[in-house]
């Protein structure tokens, strides 16, 4: 055989005759047929988008060294040994969320790429992004799968967050880290028949992750109402660069035509939500 769809058009007769017409579906959903393609994706700018550049004045100076010792602070207490018994670290370990904050003072605006494995694994968010986005991507990898053989898909963008295909997440460590962000897929499905004539999809399936990390204008903190205005005059006044945080992983699927994961959302976390274009960072003090 050639096809795996090979076995589905063999003659039950030698001298029968089988003309099949193929109609190929390009795209499905958020899905397309081919390589790997970022989609637009637009980023917000935080301060700089309202107040231009600006040389820093004494007193940002001296909030900045505040800041860098709420910082390392946090960094003493809120970590993985002590951050479960110290009431100001939230009964969490802030590792990401300190990691992230001191690249904004130190990282002059350098990208990052940070262990997003981390987040699937340790929030509830996290959890239920894979689940879904492997129950959305099956469907539609279904519909453009058929009559193919082996081919690659690419998609538009996903959100984390109010709306998106997973809430906003559940954990301080990560709401500071990243709060809500941008992902998409590109994938290799490969599909097969096997003896019984029954269609299977196997598919590798990276997904991409991208989250610009600043402080917004006119926000404040959910838990102190400390403004985002006290870490947006480090930004405009140039002690501290906006950057954006990158991250992919990968996974394994394999399922059979008409039945792909049951997609559920009824018991994911509660709380408040947000979209990545309003995303903010939830500085506790510290």
């Amino acid at each position: 055989m050639n096809s795996p769809f090979d076995i589905l058009l063999e003659p039950t007769e030698k001298k029968s005759t089988h003309i099949v017409t193929v109609g190929l579906v390009d795209t499905s959903g958020r899905y397309k047929i081919g390589p790997p393609s970022r989609p637009s994706i637009k980023h917000d700018n935080g301060h700089l988008d309202m107040y231009r550049l600006r040389e820093p004045t004494a007193a940002d100076r001296l909030q900045l060294a505040k800041w860098i010792a709420m910082l390392e602070g946090s960094e003493a207490l809120c970590n993985a040994q002590t951050g479960g018994y110290v009431p100001v670290c939230k009964g969490e370990d802030l590792v990401d969320a300190n990691s992230a904050y001191r690249h904004f003072l130190y990282g002059n605006g350098a990208d990052r790429t940070i262990n997003y494995e981390r987040f699937l694994q340790g929030d509830a968010s996290g959890k239920y992004l894979v689940r879904d986005l492997i129950a959305d991507f099956q469907q539609h990898a279904s519909i453009i799968g058929k009559d193919r053989v082996k081919f690659a898909i690419t998609s538009d963008t996903y959100t984390v967050g109010k709306g998106g295909i997973a809430p906003y997440p559940a954990t301080a460590n990560w709401q500071k880290a990243i709060g809500a962000h941008f992902l998409w897929v590109s994938a290799s499905v490969t599909v097969s028949a096997d003896d019984k004539a029954k269609i299977w999809f196997d598919a590798e399936i990276t997904v991409h992750m991208e989250d610009r990390y600043n402080f917004n204008p006119g926000a404040a903190d959910v838990a102190t109402g400390i403004p985002d205005s006290a870490n947006g005059q480090f930004e405009i006044s140039g002690l501290a660069k906006q950057y954006t945080n990158y991250a992919t992983f990968t996974r394994q699927t394999r399922w059979a035509d008409g039945t792909p994961t049951s997609k559920k959302t009824s018991d994911a976390p509660s709380g408040r939500q947000r979209m990545p274009s309003d995303s903010r960072r939830l500085r506790n003090r510290i």
